[in-house]
């Protein structure tokens, strides 16, 4: 089966510091798919935000529920799909 990699933009709740916390409770909620990167980067103002990618079978209705999981983790205040692409098999030849 074919998979997918979304690269998601999680913005934390006003009361989350750690998000490394954030992304535990991310991965223990999220059913759907699997976290394979992460990374914090800033945002506006001063403002953390997890960049997560997540790789998830290509079947209908998947997007929504990863949207739906990650969101309802406690600690995740809004959440946006900046990327959506195939994952790329690379293999060699032996020759």
């Amino acid at each position: 089966m074919k998979q997918i990699v979304y690269t998601l933009r999680v913005f934390p709740g006003e009361d989350v510091a750690d998000l490394e916390q954030l992304l535990n409770r991310i991965n223990e909620n999220l059913k759907s798919g699997r976290v394979v990167a992460s990374q914090t980067a800033d945002f506006f103002f001063g403002m953390k935000v997890l960049l997560v990618n997540i790789e998830a079978p290509e079947v209908d209705g998947i997007s929504d529920k990863i949207e739906e999981e990650i969101k309802s983790t406690p600690g995740v205040s809004e959440m946006e799909i900046l990327r959506v692409s195939r994952k790329i098999e690379v293999w060699r030849e032996d020759g």
